[in-house]
């Protein structure tokens, strides 16, 4: 039996999952996802609150029902969800937040800050750049959810990738090595 998670998370992430696998697989493959996850058939709502393992439990059906590892639907579900923030007109903030690696995952706290006006209820991670040479840097990830390491790094990835600072990322993610504390 599944333990309920007491953590929330807005639809916003849900719908961008959805619609991840809608563009990507096809609608189809979304209603077999959705079934194998024992989700009842359900219209995301952006700002309605849903529980944390229910992103979880839609990778975990998506692997079996995709063949893909849990952890690579994760990256791709991080990196899909910038693309989303983008589509609600965020994208300038993004592209602004920092000159560089380490100044743009040092605003990430305060860009969750801001996002608070629109979803109070948030419960954000933490970044801050620990370390930091000229082809890497060591990000510490704070948080109180499990299993979403993947899904920040593939945000993260996504977001350095697309706002024009003067950094070469590379896209095996060896850019960067977390410091996890979930």
């Amino acid at each position: 039996m599944e333990v309920p998670s007491p953590l929330k998370m807005y639809g916003l992430y849900l719908e961008a999952v959805n619609d991840y696998i809608n563009e990507s697989y096809g609608e189809d493959v979304w209603r077999l996802i959705e079934a194998r996850a024992e989700i009842p058939h359900l219209k995301f709502v952006r700002h309605q609150m849903y529980n944390d393992n229910l992103i979880l439990r839609l990778a975990k059906a998506a692997g079996e029902v995709l063949g893909k590892s849990h952890d690579d639907l994760m990256y791709a579900f991080g990196v899909y969800m910038v693309k989303r923030i983008g589509n609600y007109g965020y994208e300038r903030i993004l592209k602004v937040l920092g000159r560089n690696v380490r100044d743009f995952i040092n605003e990430l706290d305060n860009l969750h800050e801001y996002f608070r006006f629109s979803f109070p209820k948030v419960q954000p991670p933490s970044f801050c750049v620990e370390e930091e040479c000229e082809t890497s840097l060591t990000l510490h990830y704070r948080s109180t959810r499990k299993g979403f390491t993947q899904f920040v790094k593939g945000s993260n990835n996504n977001n350095n990738n697309n706002n024009n600072n003067n950094n070469n990322i590379s896209s095996n993610n060896a850019w960067w090595e977390p410091h996890v504390e979930e």
